[in-house]
């Protein structure tokens, strides 16, 4: 028992969340710097995506107080005295991380509904809704599943809860049904971009990089099965894991709705290299290698503008044109 007590997850807690809220602050400062760089005109989903990130800020903030207080340490070695804070600040946590997720998976659905047309559009309101509904219910239950409300935090307070399995069952649900949208919003950008007239490859690399969700998915699914660690006696200690990959979801979804437009800096960048090899050659004796580049290039240019939430594609072949408007497919 006694080495039990040398047992803390809060330095792993801590060193965890607080790297996934500065990476994907990172990546969505990036996202924000290349569109107004570039003259691009935010849109909501760019807002609602920064307003998840200060959802997640403030609920990594919340933990690391709660940490000072005892979270990642056994039950038994905290001081009792410490119960009402820890339950009162973990309900806090626990509705700021639940608005992140939300509105994270929200702004990539705004993302694509400007890529999208008639029965795909009500599918992507109808996932935002729903979404939106379930996890405000999921933060709403947390702070009327008792009687009086004050015994939702302080387990020495009189009063009635609800059923120990209710709760969790519904978060579960919950959580289970936003992963569950989230895979469905991380593989729709498929259906669109595998229609356009681009080739193979870059088809290919587009939709990858607007289907990282998958993987903000894959980590909602671990926290749903974590949930029920909310109903232990030792609930201090063994709901680290919850924390952490509640603070994961949040996170690599922000960072995989950034993607997108990290490639699009990358293939620019690419281009400027690109024309500068093009200018520095001899004029009129360009290899033919770089002949078949430059042609490349001019045939197909990808303007893609993940946070703006539209794809421009212009085919370009011969001195003829073509313009494939966003809502054309």
């Amino acid at each position: 028992m006694a080495s039990l007590d040398y047992e803390d997850n809060g330095p792993r807690i801590l060193i965890t969340t607080w790297t996934l809220t500065g990476l994907s602050g990172a990546f969505l400062l990036v996202r924000l710097a290349c569109k107004l760089h570039t003259k691009r005109r935010l849109w909501w989903d760019d807002y609602v995506l920064a307003l998840s990130w200060v959802m997640l800020v403030t609920s990594i903030g919340l933990v690391t107080f709660s940490v000072s207080k005892g979270l990642g340490k056994h039950v038994y070695a905290v001081s009792p005295a410490n119960f009402p804070v820890l339950g009162v600040v973990g309900n806090l946590t626990g509705t700021f991380s639940i608005l992140a997720a939300t509105w994270s998976k929200s702004s990539f659905a705004l993302t694509l509904l400007r890529l999208m047309q008639g029965r795909m559009r009500i599918l992507l309101w109808f996932i935002i809704i729903t979404i939106n509904i379930f996890m405000s219910l999921n933060a709403v239950f947390m702070w009327i599943r008792c009687t009086p409300v004050e015994k939702t935090w302080n387990p020495f307070a009189p009063g009635t809860c609800w059923q120990e399995d209710i709760y969790p069952i519904y978060g579960m649900f919950a959580a289970g049904y936003s992963a569950g949208m989230e895979f469905i919003l991380a593989l729709l950008p498929w259906r669109v971009i595998w229609k356009l007239q681009m080739k193979r490859k870059e088809k290919f690399g587009v939709a990858v990089a607007m289907s990282m969700g998958i993987f903000a998915a894959s980590t909602a699914v671990v926290k749903t099965v974590e949930i029920p660690t909310l109903a232990s006696p030792d609930f201090t200690f063994v709901s680290a894991p919850l924390v952490l990959w509640g603070a994961a979801e949040s996170g690599v979804t922000i960072m995989a709705a950034s993607i997108p437009v990290l490639r699009t800096l990358f293939r620019d960048l690419n281009t400027i290299s690109r024309k500068y090899y093009v200018s520095e050659s001899k004029s009129g004796t360009q290899t033919q290698s770089s002949r078949a580049a430059t042609s490349r290039y001019m045939e197909n240019t990808v303007i893609y503008q993940s946070t703006e939430v539209m794809i421009a594609v212009e085919y370009r072949k011969e001195g003829s044109q073509q313009h494939l408007p966003p809502n054309a497919f």
